[in-house]
């Protein structure tokens, strides 16, 4: 599998990291932060599914948690795309961290000129939405 990787812009977050990994450890709470385009939302602890235009049907689940500072969704068995989504953060100081949304997926040059975009800004949003959701 040849797994590319498209990074979002790097958030600052003013909360502890513990808020942080209590949001990210229940899937249901990514309908928070997902891009309003996004349909057939469904959800449970576990994993989530949803349908993005012009990417089709995606789905992924809860998996490794490194050292409390990389998060691992990887692609359920359902999505049309096999993809490791990660969100990797660090405390810089005082109820003070640094994040941002990470996507692995297995493309072959052509797709992955077509989907870098859409999936570069999926990637932003998610983060911008995470930083507006966490620091509620």
């Amino acid at each position: 599998m040849d797994m590319k990787g498209i990074t979002a812009e790097r958030k600052s977050f003013r909360v502890e990291g513990a808020r942080i990994a209590n949001f990210l450890s229940d899937m249901q709470n990514f309908r928070q932060i997902m891009p309003e385009q996004i349909e057939d939302w469904y959800a449970d602890e576990m994993s989530c599914s949803f349908f993005i235009k012009n990417l089709g049907k995606l789905g992924m689940t809860k998996g490794e948690v490194s050292n409390m500072q990389q998060f691992e969704f990887p692609s359920s068995e359902s999505s049309k795309v096999k993809f490791i989504l990660y969100f990797n953060f660090q405390n810089i100081g005082n109820d003070e961290s640094e994040g941002f949304f990470e996507l692995k997926a297995d493309m072959n040059p052509m797709i992955e000129m077509m989907a870098k975009r859409p999936l570069t800004n999926f990637v932003n949003i998610l983060t911008e939405n995470f930083q507006t959701q966490i620091s509620k």
